[in-house]
């Protein structure tokens, strides 16, 4: 190392220049957050920064990199952070800008819970013995559990965290001890004293882009923190597709994958003890929910297999592991379990969605859609459940979206669009001035561009009248501008291009063939449905009557439609206070049939129907026929 730094500005960080890696993992390094939401790929073009000096340190742009930057971008020194690699040590300025920086990311934590009789894995029994004498000799164990057995009626057995807590247990609370238990069957720990009121679990739901972990008072069902982050896994791919490729070519991959889950869990265990005062060593299980990827690179289960024929998954019942053998930093003994899987692509989160929304409980058919990267729908009743998971794609967390971001600081979120001016109102998140859009104002913005006459059915840019507002961006493709400059953090009109749209088009349609799939397996007409639930933060914060009009949600009143928040955290979390929850999850996850899309022979022709506004088969869609939307 010869002492050189990549000094990252405006914001004054810096991080020694390390050859061979690149400006992306350095801006990590130094703590810069820069958005990236391809995986280092080179394609989504969000992590641009300005090299102000030391260029010949750098590799020089690839064809594909030159060719998105385009000639004016490589004149200028702007390069992608996750392609621009140190192949020299010397000193290097980089200029991150403003649209680069990732602001504050909005995570939504919470999620609608149902009433849950506390019964959890874990449990307390304060044991009182009579101390060993001469004439009474017994072993600890033997004189421990004969009494444990005889409190619990049922017999016991102990790991080896109690067998190395036992003896001193006893001894330092005068042979008054508390034994924790799980599944009341297990002895996993002996503390001296009476600490039956300390009990504590952490739930936690992997999703492919945010994951979330809530601290749980296991002796009252309170929720005495929650803390969330993106992903750590983003960089490896931005969807699971991506990431289960990034497996198959590197033969780490999966240790690789589970490395970083697991630090980024480690990392939030340890701020939701530092923001509650309970020590980690008092969480005694962690339960996890994620789709089949995110729950088999957690559990280092490979999953190269998923991505072909006939996408099988290596486990679907649920999992319990050693806290210590896994890696997590809890009580070493303790447990790490988690929900069962359905399917190659329907996985533990969306048994937690089932559960937590109460869907297999209700006498009309109904829907439950989590809106990811990875879209899971479970469509039915208390009589039959059926299932499918659609790949609409990372466009709505912004990827190859031009102007696309996540739902953090400066992101128009939601859109309106005066049929008669062409004026155009957002509201952005936090309320900053705009530096891009996020999903639910894509959604939006589409939705009223459609409404206004400026997008025809087919989703192409048709007209703008007298506004101005619609042009040929630099790339001669037509674009709407959304909002002008002037009125912008970066200084740059906010767009949606034409592929934009088609990106949003191609998501839609994927959820909706699978909604018509469903239906016809059901033998019901979507306007049937009694109930959508709509589950995790876009699901909640895309505007309800927008996602009908383009297609995406089925055409059912919008009291019909019931925002769930976290639905998946919020599984976990009564899993996690439930021993009968888990039980519940092992019936439904056998219950629930699964309908693999690509094999269904309508497949093709929905898609291509749903590739319209809202659809071709306007019959399914009345209400924005009749223009009552």
């Amino acid at each position: 190392m010869t002492g050189a730094n990549v000094h990252f500005q405006p914001l004054g960080r810096k991080t020694p220049s390390e050859k061979g890696k690149t400006l992306l993992e350095l801006a990590r390094d130094a703590g810069v957050a820069i958005e990236s939401v391809c995986g280092s790929a080179g394609k989504c073009g969000k992590c641009r920064v300005i090299i102000r000096s030391g260029a010949a340190n750098l590799s020089p742009p690839g064809a594909g990199e030159a060719k998105l930057l385009g000639d004016k971008g490589v004149q200028t020194g702007t390069r992608l952070a996750c392609q621009a690699r140190v192949v020299h040590e010397g000193d290097i300025v980089a200029e991150v800008p403003e649209e680069s920086r990732r602001g504050h990311h909005r995570l939504l934590a919470a999620g609608e819970e149902r009433a849950t009789r506390l019964r959890p894995a874990m449990t307390k029994a304060l044991v009182e013995l009579p101390p060993a004498t001469l004439a009474d000799m017994r072993a600890d164990d033997d004189r421990f559990l004969k009494e444990l057995r005889r409190l619990a009626r049922s017999s016991s057995t102990m790991s080896a965290g109690a067998h190395r807590s036992l003896p001193g247990a006893l001894r330092d609370g005068s042979w008054s001890v508390t034994a924790t238990l799980f599944r009341g069957k297990e002895v996993i720990r002996v503390d001296p004293g009476d600490t039956t009121k300390d009990l504590f679990g952490v739930a936690v739901d992997i999703g492919t882009t945010k994951v979330v972990a809530y601290l749980i008072d296991l002796a009252s069902g309170r929720t005495v923190a929650t803390e969330s982050m993106p992903n750590p896994q983003i960089p490896f791919g931005e969807d699971v597709m991506s990431r289960i490729t990034f497996t198959t070519k590197n033969p780490d991959g999966d240790e690789r994958l589970q490395k970083v889950i697991l630090d980024g869990l480690n990392s939030l265990i340890s701020r939701l003890s530092t923001s509650s005062g309970v020590p980690s060593e008092n969480v005694l299980e962690v339960v996890v929910v994620g789709n089949t990827a995110m729950h088999h690179l957690f559990f280092g289960i490979p999953v190269r297999h998923l991505a072909m024929a006939p996408y099988a998954p290596a486990v679907r019942t649920s999992l319990v592991y050693d806290a210590g053998q896994m890696g997590v930093d809890i009580y070493p003994f303790g447990k790490v379990s988690s929900l069962p899987n359905v399917a190659g692509f329907v996985g533990a989160d969306a048994v937690a969605d089932l559960v937590s929304s109460g869907l297999y409980r209700d006498k009309d058919i109904g829907m439950m859609i989590d809106i990811g990267t990875n879209t899971e729908i479970i469509a039915g009743n208390k009589d039959r459940l059926v299932s499918c998971s659609c790949a609409s794609g990372p466009a709505f967390e912004g990827a190859h979206i031009r102007f696309g971001m996540r739902a953090s600081t400066g992101a128009v979120e939601r859109v309106w669009i005066d049929p008669a001016s062409g004026d155009v109102k957002v509201r952005t998140v936090d309320d900053a001035r705009p530096r891009g859009i996020c999903g639910s104002g894509i959604v939006d913005a589409i939705s009223e561009m459609f409404k206004s006459g400026v997008v025809g059915p087919s989703g192409r840019i048709v007209g703008g009248g007298r506004t101005g507002r619609v042009r040929k961006g630099r790339d001669g493709v037509l674009e709407y501008v959304l909002v002008w400059g002037k009125d912008t953090e970066t200084g740059d009109d906010v767009t949606v291009a034409q592929h934009d749209i088609e990106e949003i088009q191609l998501a839609k349609a994927a959820i909706f063939t699978g909604v018509s799939v469903l239906m016809r397996k059901l033998g019901v007409r979507c306007q049937d449905l009694s109930r959508i639930y709509a589950a995790v933060a876009f699901g909640t914060y895309v505007d309800a009557t927008s996602a009908v009009t383009i297609g995406m949600y089925p055409d059912v009143p919008v009291d019909r439609i019931r925002f769930i928040g976290n639905a998946a955290g919020s599984g976990a979390r009564m899993a996690l206070k439930s021993i009968q929850v888990r039980d519940l999850a092992e019936r439904l996850s056998k219950q629930v049939e699964y309908v693999e899309l690509a094999a269904e022979k309508d497949f093709q022709s929905e898609f291509a129907k749903a590739m319209f506004l809202p659809n071709r088969d306007l019959s399914r869609f009345p209400s924005v026929k009749a223009g009552t939307r």
